[in-house]
């Protein structure tokens, strides 16, 4: 079989491009949300606590709180633009 028949075949009779953005838009969104909702295992896993940088003089436990919440925060941050797009596309695509 032509592969060039085969893929222009495919993209133009069963190849269904609103099904592919939608299903990855849910993806999107899905894995998106589970950085959100996992954010304190990365950050304890990763150990990315210990390279915050916080600029205040105050005792070490209030410190680690500190540098713990920033890194939390900044892998929240990074999961809600890896969801954002997902849910723009499942809602512009189930309109």
């Amino acid at each position: 079989m032509d592969e060039e028949l085969f893929f222009n075949g495919m993209l133009k009779e069963g190849f269904d491009m609103d099904l592919f953005l939608k299903i990855l838009g849910g993806l999107l969104a899905i894995a998106g949300a589970a950085v959100v909702f996992a954010a304190k295992p990365i950050v304890k896993a990763r150990g990315l606590d210990k390279k915050q940088v916080v600029n205040l003089e105050t005792d070490e436990e209030t410190l680690e709180r500190l540098r713990l919440q920033k890194a939390i925060a900044k892998v929240k941050v990074i999961g809600g633009l890896i969801f954002l797009p997902g849910m723009l596309m499942i809602l512009i695509l189930f309109r």
